[in-house]
């Protein structure tokens, strides 16, 4: 089995200080620059404890069991965001987010209400539910929540360091051409077989999305799918077999999830062949 998580550590490593060294002179004073670089890949599958300093429940990390669950995940999901709110504060790692209340407990756990956390959580379980002609639309905040801890997914920050609550397409797209060896790394060694690219505007040429378009400059091969079908939101890369879903910002408050995920099942549909090649995958690492 390939150690998924050894490699994007040494990616990230090599990243952390290759932005300190290119950063340093513009904050001479500040002696833990890499404490502003956000480390992110496959979410931490551990126990879920209390952070008294962010005072939040965070994932805990398990290595072995991140490896072997994503391993073995016949529909392996990867979220591409822009970058993490911090409000220029110090960093934590994307990876130990739980999406819980934190006024809630673990023996009743409530979901988190910022939205970011909701729509990712709801479109994670929406997808992964999902068949052909039958969009999964109805369920709660606990079965999302539950859903999310035993299937292993990835979020990756296209731009790692922090930031505050808007990251404009420019900035964005300076991170991206600034970082994009690295950032090709570390979606390549993923091997994302779904990948929600979070950003969509519809002033960015071709596709409205900065990182759909990277994707496509490292070696994918997403076309739009059937317009009248899926909209805007569905991206084939029939080479290769892997779905790009066309995203707003997880923190849109218009954010139209059942439009998403209607849009997808109406894709399983059109390309029966995308579901049952990774069904046979499944049966086989079984």
């Amino acid at each position: 089995m390939k150690d998924y998580v050894a490699e994007n550590e040494r990616i990230l490593n090599e990243w952390r200080k290759k932005y300190v060294k290119e950063n340093q002179h513009l904050y001479p004073k500040c002696p833990n620059l890499g404490d502003y670089f956000a480390n992110d890949g496959i979410m931490f599958m551990g126990e879920i404890v209390w952070d008294k300093d962010k005072h939040r429940w965070k994932r805990s990390e398990n290595k072995e069991k991140e490896n072997a669950v994503w391993d073995k995940e016949p529909l392996r999901v990867l979220y591409l965001t822009k970058d993490q709110n911090t409000g220029y504060d110090v960093a934590w790692d994307v990876r130990s987010e739980s999406f819980i209340n934190p006024r809630s407990d673990l023996e009743t756990p409530r979901l988190h209400k910022l939205s970011f956390f909701k729509n990712l959580v709801y479109s994670l379980y929406g997808v992964l539910n999902s068949e052909a002609c039958r969009p999964m639309l109805d369920f709660n905040d606990e079965e999302v929540l539950s859903f999310s801890y035993k299937h292993a997914f990835a979020r990756i920050n296209c731009k790692k360091e922090v930031g505050e609550d808007k990251c404009p397409n420019d900035i964005l797209k300076k991170a991206i051409d600034n970082d994009k060896k690295k950032l090709k790394q570390q979606i390549h060694n993923l091997n994302a077989d779904i990948f929600f690219c979070c950003g969509y505007s519809e002033s960015i040429e071709p596709t409205g999305s900065h990182i759909l378009n990277f994707l496509n400059e490292i070696g994918y091969n997403f076309e739009q799918d059937s317009k009248e079908e899926t909209g805007e939101w569905i991206y084939y890369d029939k080479k290769n077999n892997k779905v790009a879903i066309n995203s707003y910002h997880l923190s849109y408050s218009g954010f139209d999830y059942n439009g998403l995920i209607t849009a997808y099942s109406k894709f399983l549909k059109n390309h029966p062949d995308f579901m049952n090649s990774h069904r046979k995958s499944c049966t086989d690492n079984k």
